[in-house]
């Protein structure tokens, strides 16, 4: 079965707008041209790939499937193009990496840079988001390689240990939970927060977990980095929940508490996924193996 690149960029772009009109627009075509290229594509397949209702179009499933394999095969397409314009020109190899919060401002710097410093020829393009969403871009094929916490199910993937780690309070070290052994998170939900600005998966991750307990976290301060919120945390402005690795490399002791969480959750195991690991060009095989190490 071959298909036009034309007609999947055109299927995608329906299936995105939720209209061919609009796909029309995007693509530069006519609404006939656009239609015609979609019946090809059915006519092809062997099924519908939209339902059309008053308000635009929608995929079925089999649409849906086709349209997740449409956007690996066009973003494949494009990695295989950049790569050979690279090669042109000169080698450099491109490795597209996404990684939740906790690799971001744990583990990760360090890893790739040191593999940075000995593959001079390859960069990286790092995208940080909820486990979910790193998921979903190496399963879309728009990573090349995920990092995220392995309370999800991943099938479809080949999975490789990256790092354990745990969530643990950190707070002044004179606040009153400061000497517990451990302590549970909805303890912690009467007092002021600090944590990371909306949009850190960490942060959603903990404001999910507190919706679940029918609360809000109270977030005094909100901040871009670890760094910063194991400062505010020392300073008595409020407690917080971030990775053990980050409480160790940006607290300060004697000033910032430790208390280890004792929900199930908060251990956290990081992993590696990839849709293929022999798929992958040698360079980015080796960023794996390096991260695994």
């Amino acid at each position: 079965m071959h298909f036009d690149l034309a007609d999947l960029k055109v299927f995608v772009a329906a299936a995105e707008q939720g209209s061919l009109t609009a796909a029309g627009r995007h693509c530069h075509l006519a609404l006939a041209a656009v239609s015609k290229r979609i019946a090809r594509l059915e006519e092809q397949t062997g099924s519908a790939l939209f339902t059309r209702g008053k308000q635009g179009v929608a995929t079925t499933p089999a649409g849906a499937v086709f349209l997740r394999h449409a956007r690996a095969w066009l973003y494949d397409i494009q990695v295989l193009n950049a790569e050979l314009q690279e090669h042109a020109r000169g080698f450099r190899g491109l490795v597209r990496l996404a990684a939740n919060t906790n690799a971001m401002q744990g583990f990760l710097p360090e890893c790739i840079g040191e593999y940075l410093a000995r593959n001079r020829q390859v960069d990286v393009r790092i995208e940080e988001g909820l486990s979910v969403e790193v998921l979903r871009r190496v399963a879309e094929g728009r990573a090349d390689i995920g990092i995220y916490a392995a309370t999800l199910e991943a099938p479809r993937l080949e999975l490789f240990p990256f790092r354990n780690d745990r969530l643990v309070a950190v707070m002044a070290a004179d606040h009153a939970h400061a000497g517990a052994a451990q302590i549970r998170f909805e303890q912690l939900l009467d007092e002021d927060f600090v944590g990371l600005d909306g949009e850190a998966a960490i942060q959603a991750f903990l404001e999910e977990k507190a919706s679940g307990l029918g609360r809000r976290l109270q977030l005094r301060v909100g901040t871009r980095s670890f760094d910063a919120v194991c400062r505010f945390a020392q300073c008595g402005v409020g407690v917080a929940v971030v990775p053990r690795s980050a409480a160790e490399r940006f607290g300060e002791p004697g000033r910032l508490a430790v208390v280890p969480l004792a929900d199930d959750w908060a251990e956290r195991r990081l992993q590696i996924a990839v849709r293929s690991y022999e798929a992958l060009p040698a360079y980015a095989r080796q960023l794996v193996d390096a991260l695994r190490g």
